[in-house]
């Protein structure tokens, strides 16, 4: 029915030409009148009805039509994620509507969802977000970070280091995310179950090559050292204090690898 109707506009517009047109080139007119009734009527030429969805026409980005999400790289995209930490971190993530996190990231209610199905799904993709890139940071260093004590020290590091790098982020996993079932549920499936693997496979490297112990298990190993990082990570949400990342990865590693004796125990 729309190619009708779209073949119906384009011979009325092609008679319209010739008998107003004069000397004029018609080939160029018609392609221009054809590109006009795109832009206007969008429907008639098949577009995708996600590309007409209609947004709130109050706000800082207001439009009469949205324009298609660009999605994950945008700069509209990263605003939205990163407002929507803050004031969750901020407000608690039951007291934290739509409206406030696009009130922060500077667009209209409506924008944010052309990017994401709801508040659930924005909170779900920037904490996803974080995490890979602590993955693709840990990945990317190891390439030349070969020692198993390194590495394992090196990951203790960049954990520890994220209080700095994104505060609210660190005080929505310390806070928020443990108050929802479903929420621990997620994350300990998509991201504390690799963050374990990796340090269980650089321990068992470390047995195989005679620097560990191999009667220590590598699963307790790698909990160990993961809820370690953690609770001073939770230490520095609530009290404030403020560790230095580098030295305090290290302490924890020597801890952990040797031990809190100072000789060989009887």
């Amino acid at each position: 029915m729309g190619e009708i109707r779209a073949n119906g506009l384009r011979r009325a517009s092609a008679n319209y030409i010739k008998i107003h047109s004069g000397g004029v080139n018609l080939n160029s007119l018609l392609a221009k009148v054809e590109q006009f009734i795109r832009v206007t009527a969008p429907e008639i030429f098949g577009v995708r009805p996600e590309l007409k969805r209609r947004v709130k026409t109050t706000g800082p980005d207001s439009t009469m039509a949205a324009a298609p999400a660009t999605g994950p790289g945008s700069e509209k995209y990263q605003r939205i994620l990163d407002a929507a930490v803050e004031v969750i971190a901020e407000r608690g993530y039951f007291s934290s509507p739509v409206s406030a996190i696009a009130k922060r990231a500077g667009v209209a209610d409506g924008t944010i969802y052309l990017y994401f199905k709801s508040k659930d799904d924005v909170l779900r993709t920037a904490i996803d977000e974080t995490f890979n890139k602590f993955h693709r940071q840990v990945e990317e260093e190891f390439k030349t970070l070969k020692g198993p004590r390194e590495q394992l020290e090196y990951i203790a590091e960049v954990h520890l280091e994220s209080h700095a790098v994104n505060r609210s982020m660190a005080v929505l996993m310390q806070t928020e995310v443990r108050q929802s079932a479903r929420f621990i549920a997620e994350f300990s499936h998509h991201h504390l179950v690799k963050y374990i693997q990796v340090v269980r496979e650089v321990v068992r490297r470390g047995q195989q090559e005679g620097i560990f112990r191999r009667d220590v298990s590598d699963g307790v190993v790698a909990h160990c050292m993961f809820g370690a990082i953690d609770e001073l990570l939770s230490s520095a949400v609530f009290t404030g204090r403020v560790y230095d990342a580098k030295a305090t990865a290290a302490q924890v590693m020597d801890v952990l690898l040797n031990g809190i004796t100072t000789g060989s125990m009887e």
